[in-house]
């Protein structure tokens, strides 16, 4: 029997090594997952930024061909500005968010 005890103690030991590491695998599998979506809401805002930024320099450009003063109290100029500025919160909030994931500080 004592044959069988080493063997049992063996493979139950093995099982445990087995499941710790799985446990790691799919933890860190889970972190990447997470930083991807984030990664990839951070890519959508910088190209919504993008347009926002060339609409503001469309615009610009055409108040500053028709020789327009007060280019920076036009409406559009202004909803541009506001609209790029609120796109920039969004994607530093994602950095820090993915910043924080990919640490293990916050939950996915």
């Amino acid at each position: 029997m004592i044959l069988w005890d080493r063997i049992k103690k063996s493979l139950d030991g093995g099982i445990e090594k087995v499941t710790r590491v799985s446990k790691a695998l799919s933890e860190r599998a889970r972190i990447e997952a997470a930083v991807a979506r984030l990664l990839i809401d951070k890519g959508n805002l910088e190209t919504r930024e993008e347009k926002a930024v060339g609409r503001l320099g469309g615009r610009v450009y055409l108040l500053w061909e028709q020789k327009t003063r007060g280019v920076m109290r036009d409406p559009e100029v202004l909803d541009a500005l506001r609209e790029i500025s609120g796109l920039r919160e969004e994607i530093s909030q994602i950095n820090l968010a993915v910043h924080k994931v990919s640490s293990g500080e916050e939950e996915a």
